[in-house]
């Protein structure tokens, strides 16, 4: 018998009964303990239910199938302020606070403020090769190449996250030998992970990175332009370029315009972004899209650099940190501009 019904009973009843002494307490016990007894049944019911939809929910979302969410980003690396973070008690090769912003990790800040910069962990006004430097924050999946964050991919071959976080210096190997690459996850200086395009004093030593991904049709539209998104810092010798080639082998490039030293900029951390198109990245496939494309930084005469993450996105990376007329001095020559593609056969 529910609830309802038995309060109907005892209302039906109460003329004849609730007279009769402790009667009315006997009937209000007897309701309240139904009450208490069809709760309990609907909350058993309720949690069987749940253990039957919290896994298969669970599961769902860690295959990424049935509750897939659309293609956002594949990012190479995390935005960790070069494994730096916030770098509160660094100073910039300047002589200012490495970290001109409001708390945050170190980034590319937006103006007036021309900043931040990467720290001059020595404190000798420079931040270059062989002045001590050299540092490694990578995590173990940034060390292994597989450090991936983002939205609405499979990963298939993506790699190249062991470029981040770390020095790319020429005298990266000799610091490590003696030592002397600083861990600001320990805050001391030590050996360091090993380099990743060995040896480091052989130039070219700059990262090659690898997108190799898939997305379901659903998850993206035919035709979205794709932006390669990057922060990076101290990129200060020419020449310099970006070369991206696609799944067919076919190349195109960018140049890269240095940072002005003289200016006090040494170390300075940049956005930067070139706009790709669709078809650039992506080729069909059974139900979905294989993404595809590797990007290198050519970079012959560059001794000392280092990247944060670089990614592939459907939004451009925030470049509000260069003035339109000083893109040229400050940015990327592709810098939220059209830059000239050269194509040429595999």
């Amino acid at each position: 018998m529910t609830v309802g019904k038995l309060y109907t009973v005892a209302r039906a009843s109460q003329l004849e009964f609730l007279q009769v002494p402790g009667f009315r307490d006997f009937v209000i016990l007897g309701v309240n303990l139904a009450w208490k007894m069809q709760v309990s049944a609907q909350r058993e019911s309720t949690m069987h239910i749940l253990k039957i939809a919290v896994p298969a929910l669970a599961t769902c979302l860690v295959t990424g199938s049935a509750m897939a969410a659309p293609f956002t980003a594949i990012r190479i690396g995390d935005a960790d302020g070069f494994g730096f973070g916030a770098a509160a008690l660094f100073s910039a090769a300047n002589g200012g606070p490495a970290n001109l912003g409001s708390g945050g990790v170190l980034t590319a800040e937006p103006l007036p403020t021309i900043g931040d910069f990467l720290p001059d962990l020595n404190g000798d006004g420079t931040t270059q090769t062989g002045s001590r430097d050299d540092f490694d924050n990578r995590s173990a999946a940034e060390v292994g190449g597989s450090s991936l964050n983002g939205q609405g991919f499979t990963n298939v071959g993506t790699t190249g996250s062991q470029f981040t976080d770390i020095s790319l210096s020429t005298s990266y190997d000799t610091s490590n030998t003696a030592n002397d690459v600083f861990d600001a996850n320990t805050g001391t200086r030590g050996a360091g992970g090993p380099f990743p395009a060995p040896p480091s004093g052989a130039l070219t030593n700059q990262p090659g990175f690898v997108f190799d991904f898939s997305v379901a049709s659903a998850d993206i539209t035919t035709g979205t332009p794709i932006f390669f998104n990057m922060l990076f810092g101290d990129y200060d010798v020419v020449p310099a370029l970006l070369q991206f080639t696609r799944s067919d082998g076919s190349t195109f490039n960018a140049a890269v315009t240095t940072q002005n030293n003289a200016a006090g900029q040494d170390g300075l951390i940049q956005a930067a972004f070139a706009t790709l198109n669709f078809t650039d990245v992506f080729s069909a496939t059974g139900g979905g899209w294989n993404g595809r494309i590797d990007v290198d930084f050519v970079a012959n005469n560059e001794p000392y650099t280092a990247f944060d993450f670089v990614e592939l996105s459907v939004t451009p990376i925030d470049i509000t940190a260069a003035e339109p007329a000083t893109l040229a001095v400050l940015g990327l020559g592709l810098v939220g501009l059209a830059f000239a593609r050269r194509k040429k056969a595999a």
